[in-house]
């Protein structure tokens, strides 16, 4: 779960910043890192706040590349927080069944989640917020 490991690194970042700054500094570039990776705006800028609270230049520069998430993935993703089944999401999106089945399968393994109520925990943690997208919202 790379987000959790992020998180947890951020916590430790935060729990280090004033007994061991170089520590800290470390965790929470790596949480940093790990939060651009996979598009999580909110904690990627409290982790670069952290960092320049520490004296260090944490400037944003998003995820390399492409965004994690295509757009019909993130409108799967959206529509799982909504609580729709996969029938109706296809339904909801003019698609099939097999093929809503394997976005969500391609989206749990973008976002390293194991399970459909991880996907929408997720959706309902950051409705309203493009999480894999590499701008602010």
């Amino acid at each position: 779960m790379p987000l959790e490991l992020a998180r947890t690194r951020l916590q430790l970042g935060g729990a280090l910043a004033h007994h061991d700054p170089p520590a800290a500094t470390a965790e929470l570039r790596r949480a940093l890192k790990a939060f651009e990776g996979l598009g999580a705006a909110r904690e990627a800028n409290e982790a670069a706040g952290m960092l320049r609270e520490l004296g260090i230049a944490a400037a944003r520069s998003g995820p390399k590349g492409l965004t994690p998430l295509s757009t019909r993935e993130r409108e799967v993703l959206a529509l799982l927080g909504e609580g729709l089944s996969n029938p109706e999401i296809a339904d909801r999106l003019y698609i099939s069944r097999r093929t809503v089945e394997h976005h969500v399968a391609r989206t749990l393994d973008k976002l390293g989640l194991h399970s459909r109520g991880e996907a929408i925990a997720q959706a309902v943690r950051y409705s309203g917020e493009t999480i894999t997208a590499p701008c602010e919202p």
